[in-house]
This record gives structure tokens, C-alpha cells and sequence, in this order.
């Protein structure tokens, strides 16, 4: 009996360790995704993602948006605003970055891109790459700039921050 009760022990250890070694591994520092409006992103409204601080390092940011294949057009044009928050002499300082990002939706053959869901597809697009500083943190806002004045097709718009 004992013998048993000793192997179960060292089973469920080494299944601890194997889960802690593989959750360990994963670079996303964050995730985050918003919905926007059943009838249609608009123009006007402006995505905010408060991102918290983090460690110093090379980081990658993405974009991430889930379409429907009611999407009208093959790409969509965005402008993405990093403003990256840090505290140097006690004094709150920020510095601010603009990237304008065209991400292909629909391909030639009219077959929505990326991973395919039940009802949507999830679209990853890498953004742009930085270094951070101990404790800095960032502010992301995104918005579309189509000439159409409101989206249908987008449910969800996300930004993925991943340690290097």
C-alpha cells in the first residue's frame, strides 16, 4: 500500500512540473480583445487598450481583429497609436508613436484569411517591434480610416504584446 501511495505522489509531481515548464514558455505579456458595434465599426470610434507596466525587455506588438465574410472590402486600413508611458527622475514622461497598418481581410480568391472559426476568422498581424523599460507601460488606440464610414464584418479588434 505504501509503495502505491509513493508512485501516485511522484506522478502527480512530475504532472506539476510538466504543467509548470509549458505554462512558463507562453511570450504573450498581453492579450486583450474589444468588441465593436453589431452594425458596424465606425470611424469614430476609437479602440483603447491600457496595457500595465512591464519588465525591461524586446517586445512585439500585433494586431488582432476576427471578420466575417459580410466584410465589403479585401483589406482594411487602420492607424495605431502606441503612447508608451515611463517614470524617469519621478516625472511622468510619454512618448507617442503612429503606425498606419493595411491588413489584408479577404484574399484574391474571396476566401477570408487566418484562422477560421465557426462563424469568423482571427486575423494576427505583427505591428511593430520595441524595447520597454523596467516598469514602462503603454497605451494602444486604434481606428479605422476606410472611406466607408462604418464597418460591418468586424466583431472583435484585438492587441497581443509578446516578450522576445
Amino acid at each position: 500500500m505504501k509503495h502505491k501511495v509513493s508512485t501516485l505522489f511522484y506522478i502527480i509531481t512530475l504532472m506539476v512540473i510538466a504543467m509548470g515548464v509549458a505554462s512558463c514558455s507562453d511570450p504573450r505579456t498581453y492579450d486583450q480583445y474589444k468588441s465593436v458595434s453589431l452594425q458596424g465599426w465606425s470611424r469614430k470610434d476609437t479602440l483603447t487598450f491600457d496595457v500595465p507596466r512591464q519588465w525591461e525587455g524586446s517586445y512585439q506588438l500585433d494586431l488582432c481583429l476576427r471578420a466575417a465574410q459580410t466584410y465589403p472590402y479585401r483589406n482594411i486600413s487602420m492607424i495605431i497609436e502606441r503612447k508608451v508611458i515611463f517614470y524617469r527622475q519621478r516625472k511622468k514622461r510619454e512618448k507617442t508613436y503612429n503606425d498606419t497598418v493595411n491588413c489584408e481581410i479577404i484574399n484574391d480568391k474571396g476566401i477570408l484569411v487566418g484562422q477560421k472559426g465557426i462563424t469568423s476568422t482571427e486575423i494576427r498581424q505583427a505591428i511593430t517591434s520595441f524595447h520597454l523599460n523596467r516598469n514602462d507601460s503603454m497605451q494602444v488606440k486604434i481606428h479605422h480610416i476606410m472611406s466607408r464610414e462604418s464597418l460591418p464584418g468586424i466583431s472583435d479588434i484585438g492587441v497581443r504584446l509578446l516578450k522576445k
